[in-house]
């Protein structure tokens, strides 16, 4: 498994390598830069020329070969250049943003296992029973419909018809329990509920198929023939099974989650990575956008590799020896 990882590990070079080329490319085939509004400043005397010093300063005026070289030298160094936006080293503003993202993901991905699994199940042992078809017509329902939709709807519902939790930021100014942590609970559940419920109706509709494809396996038909009980058969000896492809979804959910919550964290106005990239996108900030890719496509990269590791702990007929 060590070898094995080491490999992985190894083969993520030439595909972030690929990854921040094409970036680079389409990045600076975006019209203008960080610094062209200076020009149009009438507060700014001589803007012209302080434009081109920035220009200059920032590299901006060399061909896009030595820029590219010049990127990945500070990258082997540990420098992913300086914000012209937020006037701060991007991975100090990475830094900065990247827990909120996390803690948003994080939440998102145990709602949606805490709810998906138990109703999957249930599923399962009422197939075809009205609670079944009920859940089952909610579930793809909730699966054909965008995650931002739901975000608007539950703003609509508990923000501004019931007044009963925040639609935007992670605290509350101007209050005695300001950023204490049911203040930030309160900010945390609209976002996180949003990103969790279209991949919610995925995982129990995955649980429900891969529970009725192993209910009908011989070792199942075994256990009961021996007189276990049906709660037990049911989460030591069927769950066990159907849940490897869910664990192994997990992983790949880890770069699906951080993609996701770009349009999220803008509708909430929730300050991490998506609202990071989208501010550097329409800022043009380069540094800011090629160090947000960098780390969207590790995440998805890391993501794919739990996968892989979490369905060799899982299932022990997986080996990468």
């Amino acid at each position: 498994m060590a070898a094995y990882i080491i490999r992985r590990l190894l083969g993520m070079i030439p595909t972030l390598f690929v990854i921040t080329v094409i970036v680079f490319l389409l990045m600076h085939a975006m019209p203008g830069n960080a610094f062209e509004a200076l020009v149009f400043n009438p507060k700014i005397k001589n803007a012209a020329e302080v434009y081109k010093r920035l220009v200059a300063e920032n590299g901006l005026n060399q061909s896009l070969p030595v820029q590219y070289i010049h990127w990945i030298n500070n990258l082997i160094h540990g420098n992913l250049g300086i914000s012209s936006s937020l006037n701060m080293p991007v991975s100090e503003a990475i830094g900065t943003y990247l827990p909120n993202t996390l803690i948003l993901a994080i939440t998102a991905e145990i709602i949606i296992l805490v709810i998906s699994l138990p109703i999957g199940l249930y599923q399962a042992n009422k197939v075809n029973g009205k609670l079944d078809v009920s859940t089952s017509f909610v579930a793809i329902f909730l699966y054909s419909i965008p995650g931002f939709v739901f975000a608007l709807v539950l703003i609509f519902l508990f923000s501004f018809l019931e007044k009963w939790l925040p639609s935007s930021g992670t605290v509350t100014p101007g209050i005695a329990t300001s950023g204490s942590l049911g203040d930030r609970l309160t900010h945390l559940i609209l976002p996180a509920l949003s990103l969790a419920l279209p991949s919610m109706a995925y995982y129990t509709r995955l649980t429900r198929s891969n529970t009725l494809s192993v209910i009908v396996a011989d070792f199942v038909r075994t256990a009961r023939a021996k007189g276990l009980r049906r709660p037990r058969v049911m989460f030591r000896h069927v769950l066990r099974n159907a849940i490897i492809p869910i664990v192994t979804q997990f992983g790949f959910d880890i770069g699906g989650l951080f993609g996701g919550a770009v349009l999220i964290e803008q509708i909430f106005t929730w300050p991490g990575m998506g609202e990071l990239s989208f501010n550097a996108t329409i800022n043009r900030d380069y540094p800011l956008i090629l160090g947000t890719t960098l780390l969207f496509a590790v995440m998805v990269l890391i993501g794919n590799l739990i996968a892989d590791i979490l369905l060799a702990i899982s299932d022990p007929r997986v080996r990468y020896d």
